[in-house]
């Protein structure tokens, strides 16, 4: 019983669990296959082989009936692939045995008997089918005596060690595009662990649920008709951004396979229905400074708090504060110019960059000196895991006063284009664009050299002041100091 594979033990419970493979997962609906064996932790061991088998047997069966969905086309590949692998078993190449088999015409178990032995095995049992029926055509034995797996790798082997032709490049695969995808990302592959990781490969593997099987990608109609199949479905459940976004994800995964083997294949985007863009209410800046007033005197959580005041004096967004980490944000006192590092991984490289505080930089210092778990990253733990929603979610319900007062959906972005709105009003430039990390080719760091520039203390001080400029409004507000002072002017 300790040798029996895929056998787990659970509480008072035997169970079969095996891993999907990847190609049949969108058939199976799932990763991992579970089976409860119907025997349970001190049956005898002849029980437990008993019950094992036919879970076993029913996993196999499920397999084999999926595998048979597959395109001829995918099947032909992947017994080539196979049968290359049989001959770089025995040593043996493409067209090795061309000329012997030119020459002499031999069977192929006398010309490798241990690599062809399984189609002697199969010539031998196809002459004793003869001897019992001698009237009987081929195709009968064939039916009634399929070749097995083997004996089909074998054939296929043959074939290639006596062919005049090069070896062909291998055909590319559905269910091979998600990795070759991940690995040549510039920002890295997609940990499906994350938050980000797991939308992104949601998308990938809804898409193959609509494919339905394997198939090469060559296979342009079938894509296209999944695509099309993918696309009606959500359009029922999701705004047709969602879709797109979903789109987007299936094509950047197919054309890197396309890019990578050169192939000469075109797929077509699909039909969106165009839907009006919905302004986003902006804060004014009335409502922006006793936003900070309530931020500095605590009357939000510390990761609302934290959130809001960067969303609104530097452009911040939700995914750049889960990221961040506590090496990044220096606003200790013995900082001449406080100021947060956005590194790492970014939607672009445009969002690379230092932001200059400015705004209740004491109120931040303590806010995320409060919120260090000694985690790494500067929100604490549990906000880098938090979903996106739940993060929106909770700006929503915070600013749920101006919801109600205004009849206008505010939200985080309502304070994150309320930077940009100060910036406009107070005639700040085009350089509040870098401090957001908003694309624009005159503001734009092109290199890790420049990047580190922007940490210089005189640099730094050109950045602060452009910052002061756009939060002059804000400026006189810090904590403990919950009142405004007036400048004068």
């Amino acid at each position: 019983m300790k040798n029996l594979k895929y056998l787990e033990v659970r509480k008072d419970k035997l169970l079969y669990r095996r891993r999907v493979p990847r190609e049949l997962a969108s058939l199976f609906g799932k990763h991992t296959y579970y089976r409860q064996l119907q025997c349970k932790v001190g049956a005898s061991d002849a029980e437990v082989v008993k019950a094992w088998t036919e879970a076993h047997e029913s996993f196999e069966v499920m397999v084999q009936l999926s595998l048979t969905q597959f395109s001829d086309e995918v099947t032909e590949e992947r017994l080539t692939r196979d049968a290359q692998h049989y001959l770089a078993f025995f040593k043996l190449s493409n067209g090795v045995l061309s000329e012997l088999q030119k020459t002499y015409r031999i069977d192929p178990w006398d010309a490798e008997p241990v690599a062809f032995g399984p189609l002697q095995e199969r010539d031998d049992l196809h002459r004793l089918y003869l001897h019992d029926h001698p009237n009987s055509p081929f195709d009968d034995f064939e039916q009634t005596h399929p070749p097995t797996l083997r004996q089909q790798i074998a054939q296929k082997a043959w074939e290639i060690a006596v062919s005049n032709t090069a070896r062909v490049k291998p055909k590319r695969l559905i269910s091979e595009c998600w990795d070759i995808y991940n690995e040549t990302r510039d920002q890295g592959p997609y940990d499906i662990d994350t938050r980000k990781g797991r939308r992104v490969y949601a998308s990938w593997e809804r898409f193959r649920g609509f494919l339905g099987r394997d198939c090469l990608l060559e296979d342009v109609d079938s894509i296209h008709e999944a695509v099309d199949l993918m696309v009606e479905s959500r359009l029922k459940e999701v705004k047709s951004a969602s879709v797109e976004r979903d789109w987007n994800v299936v094509s950047a995964v197919l054309n890197s396979a396309v890019k990578r083997d050169r192939l000469n294949v075109r797929f077509q985007k699909p039909q969106f229905a165009k839907t009006e863009k919905v302004d986003r209410p902006v804060f004014s800046q009335t409502d922006q400074l006793q936003i900070v007033r309530d931020i500095v005197a605590n009357k939000y959580s510390k990761e609302n708090g934290v959130l809001m005041l960067l969303a609104l004096q530097a452009g911040m967004i939700n995914s750049e504060l889960q990221r961040l980490k506590s090496e990044n944000v220096r606003l200790s006192q013995g900082v001449k110019i406080p100021h947060i590092l956005v590194a790492g991984l970014t939607k672009t490289t445009d969002r690379l960059r230092t932001v200059p505080i400015t705004v209740a930089a004491n109120w931040l210092r303590e806010a995320f000196d409060e919120l260090n778990d000694q985690s790494g990253f500067a929100m604490g733990k549990s906000f880098h895991h938090a979903s996106d929603s739940t993060i929106s979610l909770g700006i929503v319900k915070a600013v749920d006063q101006y919801r109600v007062r205004d009849q206008k959906p505010y939200s985080c972005y309502s304070l994150r284009h309320a930077y940009k709105a100060n910036a406009i009003a107070h005639n700040a430039g085009d350089r509040y664009l870098y401090i957001a990390g908003w694309k624009n080719k005159e503001t734009a760091i092109s290199d890790t050299y420049a990047r580190d520039a922007m940490t210089q203390v005189e640099v730094l001080g050109g950045l602060q002041e452009v910052s002061k400029t756009i939060n002059k409004h804000l400026l006189d507000i810090d904590h403990p100091k919950l009142t405004v002072v007036t400048k004068s002017s």
